[in-house]
């Protein structure tokens, strides 16, 4: 069945080979796929047959599209794949934006593609406005936005050439930065540009080299869209450890560290460098650091808080447990098993301490007696 096939007999085994160059790769992506559905469905349904004959069954095809209308099917395909455009006609872009005037025209995507190809602007630009006043969408067009990046590219790469100069094909670009600290880390916020300020040069780097020393940070990297060298040497004030730090690259055209302050370092820093003096390229991070200063400050406050907490719950503790001792009277001493028969003889003296108070008492009535009688 593969063999009776018209439509892979006609096409080849890539139905979309025999498409003419002009056509778009979203469209011979669309044909093969058509096609090549047609005809696996075409083995699949020979093969059922097949089994069928032999089990003793009446074989049964399920039709996926009608024998005489595949090769209408393909005419109309290769047809709208193939379309030629507009502009095959002429030779030069004046001809060309001479030929748009015609309003009878509609120029589409392919038209653009073709004029992006000669180099006619001008011509692709014109294209690009009919299509839009035809309610198209041209941001959709992927294939004209890829071969205008393209274009660009090259044409920026040629222009760099031409101003880094005729012995050297490349630039050195101390790459500007910004700082914050708090006490265990440093951050750094690298911009691919020799200004914090203005726009990046490259947005994104190739062979790119971080060495993070005791105190020392080198990064390197080669501008992927231009012919630079962008370059970060640093010398810290105080040590890091390499192990701890970090590094990424951020959002378009900026990287960013996170350096570890080392053991027995981790104070806030007077200053980033070692040296005092300030390069044009360092500046401060204000809104990280501000960010980070309110952090510190809400730590500090809750550590305080969480100390004054135990230094009264202990207080409490302590006034509780000395009020206790205050309160209950020692626990009464019991004799030794034993000993209470040899305290017996004490009891006698005991009484006759009772028979010396008698007498007192009677001393005092006899007394009373006396001035009575006088």
């Amino acid at each position: 069945m593969a063999d009776d096939c018209e439509l892979c007999s006609r096409a080849g085994t890539n139905p979309a080979a025999s498409v003419a160059p002009p056509a778009s790769a979203a469209v011979l992506n669309i044909l093969s796929a058509v096609l090549s559905g047609v005809c696996m469905h075409d083995r699949n349904e020979s093969r059922n047959m097949s089994a069928s004959r032999t089990a003793g069954a009446a074989p049964r095809r399920a039709p996926m599209l009608p024998r005489p209308a595949r090769p209408l099917l393909a005419a109309v395909l290769l047809c709208v794949a193939a379309a030629p455009s507009v502009l095959d006609s002429v030779g030069s872009q004046p001809e060309a934006l001479a030929l748009l005037d015609d309003p009878k025209l509609q120029p589409g995507e392919q038209d653009v593609l073709h004029a992006l190809e000669r180099g006619w602007f001008e011509a692709a630009k014109r294209v690009l406005r009919l299509c839009r006043e035809r309610g198209e969408a041209v941001a959709a067009m992927a294939e004209v936005r890829s071969a205008a990046t393209k274009i660009r590219d090259e044409a920026t790469d040629v222009i760099n050439l031409m101003r880094v100069g005729a012995n050297a094909e490349e630039t050195v670009v101390s790459t500007a930065f910004q700082w914050a600290q708090r006490p265990d880390y440093v951050y750094l916020n690298v911009k691919f540009s020799s200004r914090i300020d203005g726009p990046v040069t490259c947005l994104n780097v190739d062979n790119e080299r971080v060495d993070i020393g005791n105190n020392t940070l080198l990064f390197e990297a080669v501008g992927r869209q231009k012919p630079k060298t962008f370059r970060l040497n640093l010398t810290l004030w105080g040590a890091v450890d390499a192990q701890k730090s970090e590094w990424s690259f951020a959002s378009v055209g900026r990287m960013s560290f996170t350096l570890a302050k080392a053991e027995g370092n981790r104070t806030m820093w007077p200053r980033l460098l070692g040296s005092k003096t300030k390069p044009k390229y360092m500046h401060s991070w204000y809104d990280r650091q501000t960010a980070i200063d309110a952090e510190l400050k809400k730590e500090r406050k809750e550590k305080a808080d969480r100390e004054k907490a135990e230094r009264e719950k202990e207080e409490e503790e302590r006034k509780s447990s000395s009020s206790w001792a205050v309160r209950s009277p020692p626990p009464p001493i019991e004799d030794p098993p034993g000993e209470g028969a040899a305290k017996q003889p004490d009891r006698p003296a005991a009484k006759g301490g009772k028979k010396g108070g008698k007498k007192k008492a009677a001393g005092k009535k006899s007394k009373a007696a006396k001035k009575e009688e006088l």
